[in-house]
This record gives structure tokens, sequence and C-alpha cells, in this order.
């Protein structure tokens, strides 16, 4: 790690140093850099998402077909859920 924050110190420096000589690029070059980054952000969040949903999804198939009953057993106990819950927000007044 300090092998690299040596190597970007000349670097920082020589960007600052052309930012001083040339400062009618400064905006135009942050804004550039930052665009940058924003679609790198975009892509990198969008890959690991839908990474994230594949490999869900795929665990679901997994378990699923490791243990047939656990997914029939774990929807009624969820289904159950949802209708006690539904049932403590909403009673019935009859």
């Amino acid at each position: 790690m300090r092998k690299l924050i040596g190597a970007l110190k000349p670097v920082a420096y020589a960007v600052a140093l052309l930012a001083l000589a040339h400062p009618n690029l400064v905006p135009p070059v942050l804004g550039t850099l930052g665009l940058v980054a924003a679609a790198v952000f975009a892509v990198t969040g969008w890959v690991l998402a839908n990474l994230s949903l594949t490999l869900t999804i795929g665990a679901g198939i997994v378990l699923a077909r490791a243990f047939p009953n656990t997914a029939r057993n774990a929807t009624h106990w969820l289904f159950r859920a949802l209708v006690a819950s539904v049932a403590v927000v909403f009673p019935r007044t009859a």
C-alpha cells in the first residue's frame, strides 16, 4: 500500500502543477473524470445487482432440488405468516 501511495504522489503533484498552469482546463477535466467515475459506478452496480439476483435464483433452485419438501413447507409457512400479519393489521370487526 505504501508503494502505491508513493507512486501516486508524483502524479498528484504533476496534476496539481498542471491545474495551476492551466486553470481554464480544470472544470472540463473534472467534469469528464466525474462522468467516467459515475459510468464505472453505474455499470459496476448493475453487474453486481444482476449477479446477486442470478446467484439468489440459482441458490433457490439448488435448495429446492436438494430438499424437495422444504420449499413446499417454507411456502406454506410464509403464506401463514402473511395471513397472520394481515390479520393483525386489519382485524375483523364482525
